[in-house]
């Protein structure tokens, strides 16, 4: 038993919108934290984070709609982008929890 090639198209296009919204989440918790330290210098990496994840809630968004639209080209540049936005957005996130003093520690 096989599926209808759109559904296939449909499932990843519902992947990207939950890419969209889950960096729409994430960059909340990056703004929360550059307010709470009080927006001085150091919340500058937090607020670089946040801009990146809502550039990649842009592509997740722009993906999503075309794959609805049936437009299949461009994936692996998107796919691309989406992974060095994650990777610089982690690399953000691990140099507040271990170099930021105040920060909560890391726990396991």
């Amino acid at each position: 038993m096989t599926e209808a090639p759109t559904l296939y198209s449909e499932r990843t296009a519902l992947a990207w919108r939950r890419t969209a919204i889950a960096a729409m989440g994430t960059s909340a918790l990056f703004v929360n934290h550059a307010a709470a330290s009080g927006w001085h210098p150091a919340a500058i990496g937090p607020a670089l984070a946040a801009a990146g994840l809502l550039f990649l809630a842009g592509i997740s968004f722009a993906r999503n709609n075309s794959l609805h639209h049936g437009h299949r080209a461009h994936g692996p540049r998107a796919i691309a982008m989406a992974t060095a936005v994650v990777l610089a957005v982690c690399a953000v996130a691990l140099f507040i929890a271990f170099f930021v003093p105040g920060a909560p520690p890391a726990t396991t």
